[in-house]
């Protein structure tokens, strides 16, 4: 009945994609490491992100430093600063790729997770499904906005680069604009589909553990129709090994996740910052295609502080609600012995769970409001200051 694919599907693809990327191992086979094979499946991440990824972002901050005032830098620093948190994003998914490798065969493979039911397998493939369908269209907008932006340029009467980086040539001419513009979209296309994949990723694992919180649940109300209090306690049992499990894998995601999560929410508020400065400087008139790619832009940065936010927020409202489902059981009509182990449960549940980015705060929604106020608050120091 439980088909061990089914339990991680709406990842199957977006892993191949971070394959081809060099954001996910190919193997963790060790005999496979030392062949040529193995050698260039290791190093295939060093030699597509080195001379693409990290020197256009780092042609970006030059850009950006060597402006002569704050609109022309207004203009680089939106983007700049997004690819700062994609570089914590892939440096920490290389530090933890084998805790991550390691994680997701885990959730694939392990039998501790293992659908019981029909009604368990239904639940779970609807909610893989609308996992998969939701990011599916969260990247084809992102890459729409990546591809708006190269769009609308070429349609001024003027040499304009989509998204603005240091040439260190004389671009303004036909043939340099097409080595610039063409280094500019692959550049772009290379950060823009590492930049969603690792927030799927992300994204993906807090979602599985507050399914599995939520199937802890179902199992804890499930209790009820049992009536033989040898099987309602062995079902128990096994209950409260799963729960040591997810507390376990919460804590694995929490490592994994945790260091670009920070960094994203740190920075969102500056990128949604100059993002607003520089949509008060893009006429729609005068730039239409660069107008609504910005747009697209600050609504797709808006959603991905609001995914981990959202996600990390179940995990604590499913886990939270596990003491409910307790009532539920048929607890007044056990023996003493496993009222006492309910009873000490319950105890065992008053501590809050949640997902924590670094030491600092709990992914929720409160740190996404305090994020968006914060932005805010900036955008209007921001334009005071270039009154």
């Amino acid at each position: 009945m439980d088909n061990k694919q089914d339990r991680i599907r709406s990842m199957n693809l977006i892993l191949r994609v971070m394959q081809l990327f060099g954001l996910w191992p190919w193997s963790l086979d060790k005999e496979e490491q030392w062949t040529l094979l193995g050698f260039l499946k290791r190093n295939y991440r060093y030699l597509l992100h080195l001379p693409i990824t990290f020197t256009f972002i780092g042609l970006m901050w030059l850009e950006a430093l060597v402006s002569s005032n704050l609109e022309q830098a207004g203009q680089v620093l939106y983007m700049s600063i997004t690819e700062m948190a994609l570089v914590v994003k892939i440096l920490s998914i290389w530090h933890h790729r084998t805790a991550a490798w390691r994680l997701m065969e885990e959730l694939k493979i392990s039998p501790d997770y293992a659908l019981r039911s029909q009604i368990e397998v239904d639940f779970w493939r609807k909610e893989q499904s609308f996992f998969k369908r939701f990011f599916y269209i969260y990247i084809l907008i992102s890459l729409g906005v990546v591809y708006s932006g190269c769009t609308g340029v070429l349609f001024l009467d003027y040499y304009e680069l989509p998204f603005a980086y240091y040439v260190p040539f004389e671009w303004k001419n036909k043939r340099g604009f097409r080595l610039a513009y063409g280094y500019d979209i692959a550049g772009m296309t290379l950060t823009c589909i590492s930049n969603i994949t690792l927030d799927t990723l992300g994204c993906y694992f807090l979602f599985h553990i507050s399914l599995l919180y939520r199937l802890l649940g179902f199992r804890l109300r499930n209790l009820r129709d049992i009536q033989d209090d040898i099987d309602f306690g062995q079902k128990l049992r096994n209950i409260f090994q799963l729960h040591q499990n997810i507390k376990r894998l919460s804590l694995t995601c929490q490592k994994i996740v945790s260091p670009y999560i920070l960094s994203q929410i740190i920075l969102s508020a500056l990128i949604i910052c100059f993002s607003g400065y520089r949509l008060q400087h893009v006429g729609i008139r005068a730039n239409p295609g660069q107008f609504i790619a910005m747009l697209q832009f600050v609504s797709v940065m808006i959603l991905q502080i609001y995914l981990p936010c959202y996600y990390g927020n179940e995990i604590t409202i499913h886990a939270n609600q596990l003491t409910n489902e307790v009532y539920h059981t048929n607890w007044l009509h056990c023996r003493p012995p496993i009222r006492k182990l309910l009873n000490s449960y319950m105890e065992y549940l008053k501590r809050p769970v949640n997902v924590r980015a670094g030491n600092f705060f709990a992914v929720g929604l409160p740190i996404f409001v305090k994020t968006i106020n914060n932005a805010y608050s900036f955008l209007a120091l921001l334009l005071n200051v270039s009154k």
